[in-house]
């Protein structure tokens, strides 16, 4: 009988590992993402022109990242 609760033991402590691993690497994604969210962001507005064009031209660019 002690081996059961041992074995139930061990399976609800790895389940609460893999549970805590799972919300880590989430964690890491989102944080990693909005990096990259702030670094698109720089890029595109580095390209935006610093003057602005004349009437007639630039208008018809896109930008797309």
């Amino acid at each position: 009988m002690d081996s059961d609760v041992i074995g139930a033991v061990g399976s609800y402590m790895g389940i609460k590992n893999a549970n805590l691993l799972t919300q880590v690497q989430a964690s890491l994604l989102r944080k990693t993402m909005d990096q990259d969210k702030q670094s698109s962001k720089a890029l595109v507005e580095s390209m935006l022109p610093k003057t602005p064009n004349p009437p007639h031209l630039g208008n018809n660019v896109d930008l797309y990242v």
